[in-house]
């Protein structure tokens, strides 16, 4: 259960971000802040840390704009914090994953009077697999013998493999760090998924590559 004082911490939170950002105090986006602290604060856990309480989910639907990421961030940093934990946010796009880093969280830390710092985490299938890109640059040279229907196969996989020449080399001479959002130009799904792997797919410490792999590399 929430103490007074926490309690008290994240009410002057959102006071303070709606005074300093001149926002309009929303019913349903402090009824969303409550809710989520009290599920939060009503987690009960042993010695050990595991938890022991059954209700521990929160689950809260509301229209685009009504300031969900400002409200869940303002419940739970304080919370995280009184209980020396790390708050991790995962986000269903790219698109709101960007909002969060780039816009919602930095707007919090000048604003709310709450102290954190944050980082980015990105799962596996975000980062080139230097074997996948070793292996799509082998075995590349043209036939001049192919029908009209394999050219045109061999021009889309002439494409890939350009695409994948120019990303082993910015990979290589470190102006790349592997991170498909980072590339410059837009990739294709199916080009990508030829140059990533899954955790079912990846041999980890037995990759001839792993040394250079842009997943397991600390940034």
């Amino acid at each position: 259960m929430l103490d007074t004082t926490l309690k008290s911490e994240i009410q002057d939170a959102y006071r303070r971000v709606v005074e300093n950002l001149e926002l309009t105090p929303r019913y349903g986006q402090r009824m969303m802040i409550a809710e989520i602290a009290r599920t939060l604060g009503n987690i009960e856990s042993d010695s050990e840390g595991k938890r022991t309480s059954d209700t521990h989910v929160c689950v809260l639907e509301a229209g685009t704009g009504t300031g969900k990421t400002l409200a869940y961030l303002i419940a739970a940093l304080p919370i995280a914090k009184a209980r020396g934990k790390r708050l991790i946010i995962s986000t269903a796009t790219v698109a709101l994953q960007e909002q969060v880093l780039n816009q919602d969280l930095p707007s919090l830390a000048s604003h709310s009077g709450i102290a954190f710092r944050y980082a980015l985490a990105k799962g596996r299938g975000r980062y080139v697999c230097v074997a996948r890109l070793d292996q799509a640059l082998e075995g590349t040279e043209p036939n001049p013998t192919l029908s009209l229907f394999e050219q045109s196969l061999q021009t889309q996989s002439s494409d890939f493999t350009v695409i994948a020449s120019d990303m082993a080399q910015a990979y290589g001479q470190g102006e790349w760090e592997g991170d498909r959002d980072n590339w410059p130009e837009a990739i294709e799904d199916a080009h990508w998924r030829r140059l990533t792997v899954d955790h079912r797919q990846c041999t980890g410490r037995r990759c001839g590559h792993f040394g250079a792999c842009a997943f397991s590399l600390p940034s």
